[in-house]
């Protein structure tokens, strides 16, 4: 058996990358040649095809954003998630701004390549429990479905009404209203 000589996780970061860009469709095999220097067969052999090296850079991102998610809460789970859409915010201002690679596989991809939706409908759904975990930490079993469910739909809002909104203000005090029992800092309105 051939050893790999490339760093499969260093490819997986700039397919995740190129695929988070372009999306599925608009990225050809050419594409992710030229982005990782590897030659097809090489890309075949690794990882079976373009929707399998698809799924893995999703599960990269995925796993990439669980990991942020979870580094947040260390600063206490209200004032984390207030970081998290605020950091959110910020970047809607980037020159490259591509939103959340989950949310634009499903807006991509939910008609014509159902499987890769699921894929990724299935890391939202993981990130909405982990946030429900740590909101019934906080706040109570009670209310955490909701105030999960609450959080998922601002995530979803920051990342596609952010292409058209571009007003920080007034985007900070939307949330502020929508998520009122976060603890919101004063500069926030």
């Amino acid at each position: 058996m051939a050893l790999r000589q490339f760093n499969e996780d260093n490819v997986l970061d700039k397919t995740m990358h190129l695929f988070w860009r372009k999306g599925f469709y608009g990225t050809s095999m050419h594409d992710i040649t030229h982005t990782t220097g590897l030659k097809p067969g090489s890309v075949y052999h690794a990882f079976g095809n373009k929707e399998a090296l698809y799924i893995a850079s999703l599960e990269k991102y995925a796993a990439l954003s669980h990991e942020k998610l979870t580094k947040a809460m260390e600063m206490g789970v209200g004032k984390g998630i207030v970081a998290l859409l605020t950091n959110m915010l910020i970047h809607i201002h980037d020159k490259h701004y591509v939103s959340c690679f989950l949310v634009k596989t499903q807006l991509e991809l939910s008609a014509t390549a159902p499987n890769l939706a699921q894929c990724a409908s299935a890391h939202l759904d993981q990130t909405k429990r982990l946030y429900q975990r740590y909101l019934a930490d906080e706040y109570g079993d009670k209310n955490s479905e909701s105030y999960a469910n609450a959080v998922m739909m601002a995530i979803f809002g920051i990342r596609v009404y952010g292409y058209l909104c571009q007003d920080d203000k007034q985007l900070k005090a939307s949330l502020k209203m929508m998520l009122s029992w976060l603890p919101w800092d004063d500069e926030i309105q």
